[in-house]
């Protein structure tokens, strides 16, 4: 049974929040934390898409390192050249790659490789979840 897949795009990813490759981390971090994000964006200086930091990345790249976070650049621990989904990708293969990669979040792309989200896998996750109850509601029926 194949089920119908929804596309990224349904499953709302959230705005991308936004910062530079030579932010520190304490300024990453505090934006992050007043817009209760766990995820930024991190461009270059043409404002392409140079990499993603994660609480995760914080906690065990800088935190658990000693680095200081106010001297410390976002680009010398964020994960560089992050794998990316399209909008228009399936939900399905999106879910995959965050699990097989251990991925929590994706940068969104949209047709011209613009970041217009990040996806959390908790949506995926919800989504992939309501599917199957769908499914088993159909079957029992």
């Amino acid at each position: 049974v194949k089920m119908a897949d929804t596309t990224v795009l349904k499953l709302r990813p959230k705005a991308p929040m936004i910062c530079h490759s030579s932010d520190t981390v304490l300024g990453v971090s505090q934006m992050l934390a007043s817009k209760r994000g766990d995820a930024a964006i991190i461009t270059d200086s043409s404002g392409g898409l140079a990499g993603i930091i994660t609480d995760t990345d914080v906690t065990r790249r800088v935190v658990a390192k000693k680095l200081p976070p106010s001297s410390t650049r976002v680009s010398d621990v964020m994960t560089a050249n992050p794998t990316c989904v399209s909008s228009s990708d399936s939900a399905t293969d999106a879910l995959v790659t965050m699990v097989e990669n251990r991925f929590r979040h994706l940068p969104v792309t949209d047709d011209n490789g613009a970041v217009v989200g990040v996806l959390d896998i908790a949506k995926c996750l919800n989504d992939a979840i309501t599917k199957l109850e769908k499914q088993k509601d159909k079957s029992s029926s």
